[in-house]
């Protein structure tokens, strides 16, 4: 229990939670800004339709329009835990932990709860926003409305019922950030300088929207690219640039690509604790 107390210990500190803050405040800042330039804060267009207050936090998380939200949760990740055990590591910090609880089994345990301390971090993140969003910007009501055909935006993504959907929304984009999380603690044994790991999953993050759109007019099936488009795990429907690929539903897609990635990080979880293993 003592090494477990200790192991835990070793990622709680007051810096954390201060720059968690100072990246909410950046939030706000480019949520407010986006209110200001969007038709959201149009005279009378909150009165004309009733769901605007979902409409406004929705579009918050297109990456192709507002990427800012999306570049700052990309940013937090890395150093929610990861950073500190690359660092702990390179300080051979971890080594008395590891002889006590195994090699195998301290990566496990650091692995599970670096992606569980992301999926409440993302969560409460996006929670905050909402508040925000609902007391001073655009109230939210849960109230289905028929859309105009062709209308750019819908709120009804994954169901018909608002409040059921945002309920999803929230959930299924905090599990995408934490896996994505999952690979990026993953990748510590290709990216070994602290200081651009710090970084790296902006960096990460970008080729991910980016990369499917690059190789796509080299395979059979150009659409099959956008399978893996980290769009799908963070952004689920909201970008309105293309049809879903094959005509897979919102659902499938998500679970299709999580799939995908949750067996990409699993392999480089594996590739990490060989050269861990061979390496220390």
């Amino acid at each position: 229990m003592k090494e477990h107390r200790f192991l835990w210990k070793a990622f709680l500190y007051k810096e954390k939670i201060f720059l968690i803050v100072i990246v909410f405040i950046l939030m706000l800042i480019s949520m407010f800004y986006s209110f200001q330039q969007s038709i959201f804060s149009s005279p009378g267009y909150q009165q004309a339709y009733p769901n605007a207050g979902l409409e406004f936090f929705y579009s918050l998380f297109r990456i192709g329009t507002n990427p800012f939200i999306f570049i700052l949760m990309m940013l937090v990740l890395p150093n929610i835990m990861s950073y500190d055990l690359l660092n702990m590591h390179q300080n051979h910090a971890v080594y008395p932990i590891e002889t006590r609880l195994t090699r195998q089994r301290f990566y496990q345990e650091v692995y599970i709860k670096n992606m569980i301390s992301s999926f409440l971090v993302v969560l409460c993140l996006q929670l905050g926003l909402l508040i925000v969003s609902h007391m001073m910007l655009a109230p939210i009501h849960f109230q289905s409305m028929t859309y105009p055909e062709g209308y750019y935006i819908t709120t009804q993504l994954l169901c018909p019922n608002e409040c059921l959907n945002l309920i999803f929304f929230l959930l299924l984009t905090s599990l995408g950030y934490a896996l994505i999380s999952g690979l990026l603690f993953s990748l510590q044994s290709n990216i070994t300088n602290k200081y651009v790991y710090r970084c790296c999953g902006v960096i990460i993050g970008i080729l991910l929207v980016l990369f499917p759109a690059l190789i796509q007019g080299y395979l059979p099936y150009p659409d099959s690219a956008f399978i893996i488009q980290i769009n799908n795990l963070v952004a689920l429907g909201l970008e309105h640039v293309r049809e879903n690929p094959f005509g897979l539903s919102h659902w499938s897609l998500y679970i299709l690509c999580f799939l995908i990635y949750a067996g990409i990080c699993y392999l480089c979880f594996q590739v990490l604790l060989k050269r861990r293993e061979s390496h220390d």
